[in-house]
């Protein structure tokens, strides 16, 4: 992939995201922000919604909408979930997108490729499409707020590679925020009121954690007895979830203008945050084992008046949290065997109760979908997770959408690895919700063999696709598989395999 922010100066007027007076209806979209401490329970049952053909990153607002980046060896397929069906999002004019944030309007915002082959910061809704934001063209948008506002890095001078920290406002207004870094800075993140956090290079080598007030002005965290420090989340109230480097170890730190800082963990210890709520409450990873035959770690939940407490992991060597919200409920993953992704099954944990398996917990589910790690949840509930079958949403109950739900592209050997005129038998599995639907399946091998039509069975809302291909040469090509009914909604799933 090229420099991730690589773009020329070329001023380009254009009109930021959507209407400023949609900012007005922010507060009133905004998430939970007063919601429950802990969790109450829940009927634990999903329906599952495919998103992108594979793993990616995915973010998820508080509507059960989500923005997504899935990528493969061939391409970055990004994607918009608006609760009833994905919207495939183009990019500027190149080859290149990728998303990185959404808000509860369903503005999403990243960077993308223009004709001219410069990366440029963008926003992207389903009525306006795709649009460069205003300033230079070398930028990267990386978060929106609820009154559409973004931040991100922009081209710090005409010839320069590096990108200074900067806020978009919906007026289309272009605010630096400072000070003039040695080279390089960037806004992560950004809440309600306008506060954005990052990190910027004072001097050479030497980063801090900023926090930048409405009106553009920093605050320096400092390093707090480290190398250098980055913040990466901040709350509605303010609260800054961040990291700071020592002896090359990273240490989870929160702070606030009223309570300053608090350090998460032991200053002696090594870890990687992953998590704040409006609550105050962070969960992360602390490293229990560094080096061969793996790096393991244990999950955490920490309060400034609880400390730090350990999530159960129902005795696996290794466990990750990734994602929290304002229920107190917690989602990742556990490895049951190390160095083996396909061991991995997403979990959820709710508070520090142990955690539940989420594919024991799927309503319908289609043969061979195998949920391997969890890392997006909303305040609903909602939940985004990698699975065999690509990324995938799960929705709390029986309620999915129109479309078919595919499960993984099952045959040829678990390497997904074939010798030349091998031939192979595929199969997908697939559910529907209209169970008196009926289907068409479709597929293709980018190998440039002759092609044979694919095969479908179906029963009440359950079926599957088989497919037998003979593979005439050697390379890397991509099974794909689609499953339509005849109201046209469509979903497709793909697997990669190599031929030798």
């Amino acid at each position: 992939m090229p420099f991730m922010l690589n773009h020329q100066a070329h001023l380009q007027c254009v009109g930021l995201l959507v209407p400023a007076a949609l900012a007005l209806c922010a507060s009133a979209a905004s998430v939970h922000a007063a919601a429950e401490p802990a969790a109450r329970g829940r009927a634990l049952e999903y329906s599952v919604i495919n998103l992108g053909p594979d793993a990616g990153l995915a973010v998820l607002n508080g509507r059960g909408q989500a923005a997504f980046a899935a990528w493969s060896p061939d391409e970055i397929v990004n994607g918009f979930f608006d609760g009833q069906r994905v919207h495939a999002l183009p990019s500027l004019g190149g080859s290149f997108t990728y998303v990185r944030g959404l808000n509860n309007l369903g503005v999403v915002v990243g960077q993308s490729e223009d004709a001219l082959r410069n990366y440029r910061a963008f926003s992207w809704t389903v009525a306006r499409g795709m649009r460069a934001l205003p300033g230079a063209t070398l930028a990267d948008a990386n978060a929106i707020n609820n009154r559409n506002q973004v931040v991100g890095g922009v081209r710090a001078g005409p010839q320069s590679f590096y990108t200074r920290a900067n806020r978009w406002d919906p007026n289309g207004t272009l605010t630096s925020l400072g000070p003039l870094p040695a080279r390089i800075s960037t806004a992560w993140a950004i809440n309600d009121s306008g506060v954005s956090v990052g990190d910027s290079e004072v001097q050479f080598q030497d980063s801090h954690a900023m926090v930048w007030d409405a009106s553009g002005k920093a605050t320096d965290l400092g390093k707090f007895g480290g190398s250098q420090s980055t913040a990466k989340q901040i709350n509605a109230s303010g609260q800054v979830l961040g990291t700071y480097y020592k002896d090359g170890r990273g240490i989870g730190f929160l702070w606030s203008r009223t309570q300053g800082m608090a350090r998460i963990g032991p200053d002696s210890g090594a870890q990687y945050v992953t998590a704040l709520n409006d609550n105050g409450e962070v969960t992360g990873n602390n490293l229990v084992a560094n080096g061969d035959p793996a790096y393991l770690y244990r999950p955490f939940l920490w309060a400034a008046g609880r400390g730090m407490r350990p999530l159960p992991v129902a005795g696996a060597p290794d466990a990750r949290v990734l994602a929290l919200n304002n229920r107190r409920e917690m989602v990742g993953y556990l490895e049951r065997t190390l160095q083996d992704p396909h061991s991995r099954r997403a979990v959820l944990w709710s508070d520090v109760a142990n955690p539940v398996d989420l594919n024991t917990r799927l309503y319908r589910a289609p043969a061979g979908l195998v949920l391997y790690a969890a890392n997006a949840i909303n305040d609903d509930g909602a939940i985004v997770a990698d699975s065999s079958a690509g990324l995938v949403l799960l929705r709390p109950g029986k309620t999915g959408t129109a479309a078919p739900v595919l499960g993984a592209i099952a045959g040829a050997p678990a390497a997904d690895t074939v010798t030349t005129g091998a031939t192979v038998d595929f199969t997908v599995s697939f559910v529907d919700s209209a169970v008196a639907e009926s289907h068409l399946a479709s597929a293709s091998v980018n190998d440039g063999c002759s092609q044979a039509a694919p095969s479908l069975r179906e029963r009440r809302g359950t079926g599957d696709v088989s497919l037998r291909h003979t593979f005439c040469k050697a390379g890397a090509f991509t099974v794909k598989v689609k499953v339509t009914d005849r109201a046209g909604n469509a979903t497709q799933v793909q697997r990669r395999v190599s031929v030798n």
